[in-house]
C-alpha cells in the first residue's frame, strides 16, 4: 500500500483533530518509502521496540506515545532518543504516533466493553467526527452491581497486569457505576463524581489526590491500574483492527515493557 494512502487511514482510524492542544500525535518520522508492506504495532516508541520493529523488518512503526510531548533538543550523550531517530532514519522507517486521538476512539473503551458497561457517558467530551460525538474517558452502569470483593476479582481479571493494583479511597460495599480512564485519568475525578460513578479506574494518580479520597465520607475509590496496563492491551487490540482494515498488510505486535519495575526484598 501507498505510504500516503496509509497516512490517510491513519487519520481516519483515529482523526488528530481529536488530539489535546498539548500532545503531538501524527506522523513523528517521515521516510522516503513510498509503499509498505509491514506495521508493527507499539504502545512506546522506546529503543527495545523500534530495534524489535527493525529485526522483523517492518516498513513502518505505529506507536500510541509520540516519541516526544514537547519540544526538546535531542542529544546524543543524554538519552536514548537520538539512536532510536537514528536508527528510524537509516533505515528509512516512519515513526506515526495516536496518543489522545486514539485515547477518543471506541478501542480505547475495551474494558468498558468487557464490564459490559450501559448508558455510558463521555467524561472530557473531545468533538464530533461524522455527526459522532467523541470524548476520553466514560462513566457507564454495570448491568448488575458487583459486591466490592467480586468487583476486585473482575478487574484483576480482565486487565493484564505487570504490578500490583492499588485502592485509593474507599470502595461502596456494592459497585453500580464505574468510570474509566486509560493512562493518567485521576484530572476527571470530579467528572467521574458527577456522572455517580462509584470508582474511576485508572492509570497514574498524584499522592495527596490519593490523601484527599481517604477524608471523603462518601464511599468513592480510585482503583490504580498503572499506566501501562490499559493501554498496552488497547493497543494489542488495535492491531485486530489495523488486519481487518489492513488485510493486504502485515500487522506485528511489539510488547513494551512497564517502566515502572517493582522492586521486592
Amino acid at each position: 500500500m501507498q505510504q500516503n494512502e496509509l497516512l490517510a487511514i491513519f487519520e481516519e482510524l483515529a482523526p488528530t483533530a481529536l488530539a489535546a492542544p498539548w500532545d503531538n500525535s501524527g506522523l513523528q518520522i517521515a521516510s522516503e518509502r513510498e509503499e509498505i508492506q509491514h506495521i508493527a504495532v507499539s504502545l512506546d516508541p522506546s529503543l527495545e521496540s523500534v530495534q524489535k520493529a527493525l529485526d522483523i523488518e517492518a516498513d513502518l512503526i505505529y506507536t500510541h506515545h509520540p516519541i516526544l510531548l514537547s519540544p526538546k533538543y535531542i542529544n546524543k550523550l543524554e538519552d536514548s532518543y537520538f539512536k532510536i531517530v537514528s536508527l528510524l532514519i537509516k533505515n528509512d522507517v516512519s515513526l506515526y504516533a495516536a496518543h489522545t486521538n486514539l485515547d477518543s476512539m471506541p478501542i480505547a473503551f475495551w474494558l468498558a466493553d468487557a464490564l459490559g458497561l450501559v448508558e455510558r457517558e463521555f467524561l472530557e467530551p473531545t468533538g464530533i467526527i461524522d455527526e459522532v460525538k467523541r470524548g476520553i474517558g466514560v462513566c457507564g452502569k454495570l448491568v448488575k452491581p458487583l459486591a466490592r470483593k467480586e468487583f476486585i476479582h473482575t478487574i484483576c481479571s480482565l486487565i493484564p497486569h505487570t504490578r500490583p493494583f492499588f485502592q485509593l479511597g474507599n470502595l461502596p460495599d456494592f459497585i453500580h457505576h464505574i468510570a474509566i480512564c486509560g493512562g493518567s485519568g485521576s484530572s476527571l475525578l470530579d467528572e467521574a463524581k458527577k456522572f455517580g460513578a462509584d470508582c474511576l479506574i485508572t492509570g497514574d494518580t498524584k499522592y495527596h489526590t490519593a490523601l484527599d479520597l481517604t477524608q471523603e465520607i462518601k464511599p468513592f475509590a480510585v482503583i490504580e491500574v498503572g499506566h501501562h496496563s490499559l493501554e498496552e492491551e488497547m493497543m494489542r487490540r488495535f492491531c485486530f483492527i489495523l488486519e481487518k482494515r489492513l488485510p493486504e498488510l502485515r500487522i506485528s505486535f511489539i510488547e513494551s515493557q512497564d517502566p515502572f519495575i517493582q522492586i521486592m526484598e
